[in-house]
């Protein structure tokens, strides 16, 4: 019985570690690619070259990402996590375009910050299922730029208020990809092109002025 319960322990003991090693080498191969990135054009890079600056065998990484596209994939999905978790600071009498302009910069500012991001969600040479990889959880920042102007103002009442502010942030990603694709990073002039296009959209649901919740 002693032996039965031994070997058990020493089993899973065995195979959680083979899956620690196993997260470590795929969080490796990510930041890997994340690293290439920010030096090279997606084009230029292949999934052996991540290997190697991994210093993990292709056997191990096409065990890990069949091909360089899943890769790009779930670092594209690391990058929104991280995004989401940016949670700029918003002055107590701003007025609602004002908050949606101090989102606007706070994006602008990391994908500018990160060439990894700009490539992988914002450039040119991106697939759409890479892209798409990287929205994943668009409507998470729906939720909290209505969030943040909730916490702020007394709201009108919306059908689909999550999907409006979602859709807001997609119409702003779309000068932010024009900004990369003519000038490699986002502009200050672009940043201010998306904000008008985002509260203008905004302002067929919501009116100039909110009034403010008392608290504020």
């Amino acid at each position: 019985m002693r032996d039965a319960t031994t070997t058990t322990t020493a089993t899973a003991t065995g195979r959680r570690y083979t899956q620690a090693r196993g997260r470590a080498r795929r969080e490796a191969l990510i930041q890997a690619a994340r690293d290439l990135l920010q030096e090279r054009e997606i084009d230029d890079i292949t999934l052996p070259m991540v290997s190697e600056a991994a210093n993990i065998p292709s056997s191990s990484t096409y065990h890990f990402f069949p091909d360089l596209r899943e890769l790009y994939k779930e670092l594209a999905r690391t990058i929104s996590d991280e995004m989401a978790s940016v949670e700029p600071a918003i002055g107590a009498d701003a007025s609602w375009q004002a908050i949606i302009g101090t989102f606007l910069a706070a994006s602008a500012d990391y994908f500018n910050a990160d060439a990894a991001a700009r490539q992988l969600i914002l450039g040119p040479r991106t697939t759409p299922d890479i892209r798409q990889a990287g929205c994943h959880d668009d409507y998470r920042f729906g939720v909290q730029l209505h969030a943040a102007l909730a916490a702020h103002f007394h709201l009108p009442e919306l059908a689909e208020p999550i999907a409006i502010f979602f859709r807001a942030i997609v119409i702003a990603d779309a000068f932010f990809a024009l900004s990369v694709l003519e000038d490699g990073v986002i502009t200050r002039h672009m940043v201010g092109e998306a904000n008008r296009a985002a509260t203008a959209y905004l302002g067929n649901y919501l009116p100039p002025i909110l009034q403010r919740k008392r608290s504020h």
